[in-house]
C-alpha cells in the first residue's frame, strides 16, 4: 500500500512539471487613485470563479479519481483510489467485521496517526463490496498547515512540488498527458 501511495504522489511530482503555466497580469496606472485601484482589484477577484474538475485514470493497478477545486490556485485536492486488496477475507468473517478490523489496524499505524488530527486533512480506508481496497485522501489547502503536512508520510512526495498546486491548469494538463480523462 505504501508503494501505491508513493507511486501516486511520485506521479504527481512528475506531472507537476508538465503543461503550461497560467499567469494573470494586471495593469495599473501610476496616476490612478487608491479608490480606482481598490475597485479594479475587487473586479478582478469577482471574475475568478471557483471551478471543480474531476479526472479519472489509472495508477499501477488502481482506478483513481482526482477532484480538484480551484480558482487561480488549487483549494482542495481529493484522491479516491480503488484497487485490489491482495488478501483473502476469511469466509467466516462478514465484510463489515473485516472492514472494522482493517480500519482499526490502518488507523493505528504511525503514518495515519501523524496526520489524523491535522486540520484540512482527511485520510480514510475502506474495503468495498467488491472486496477491493479504497483509499480516500482529502486535502483542503486553505485549512491545512502545508509546511507541516508536506513533511508527513502521505504527502512527503509532494514536498518539493507543493508550489505546483498554485498552477492548476499545469497540473490538470500534466494529468491528461498521463492518461487521465476529464469527466
Amino acid at each position: 500500500m505504501k508503494k501505491v501511495l508513493g507511486l501516486v504522489f511520485a506521479a504527481l511530482l512528475v506531472l507537476s512539471g508538465c503543461g503550461q503555466t497560467n499567469t494573470a497580469t494586471t495593469e495599473s496606472s501610476s496616476t490612478a487613485s487608491s479608490v480606482d485601484s481598490s475597485t479594479k482589484s475587487s473586479q478582478v477577484k469577482e471574475e475568478i470563479k471557483e471551478t471543480t474538475k474531476v479526472l479519472k485514470g489509472r495508477i499501477d493497478n488502481s482506478d483513481v479519481t482526482l477532484t480538484l477545486v480551484y480558482t487561480d490556485v488549487v483549494k482542495r485536492y481529493k484522491m479516491d483510489m480503488l484497487g485490489e486488496f491482495g488478501e483473502e477475507i476469511p469466509a467466516e468473517t462478514t465484510l463489515e467485521e473485516f472492514q472494522a478490523a482493517f480500519r482499526e489496524v490502518m488507523e493505528s499505524s504511525p503514518e495515519y496517526l501523524e496526520i489524523k488530527d491535522e486540520p484540512g486533512v482527511k485520510v480514510e480506508y475502506f474495503i468495498a463490496d467488491n472486496k477491493k481496497m479504497r483509499i480516500v485522501i482529502d486535502l483542503d489547502l486553505e485549512k491545512a498547515d502545508m509546511d507541516r503536512v508536506k513533511k508527513t508520510y502521505f504527502f512527503e512526495p509532494l514536498e518539493d512540488s507543493i508550489e505546483d498546486f498554485k498552477k492548476p491548469n499545469a497540473l490538470i494538463a500534466g494529468l491528461k498527458l498521463h492518461g487521465f480523462k476529464e469527466e
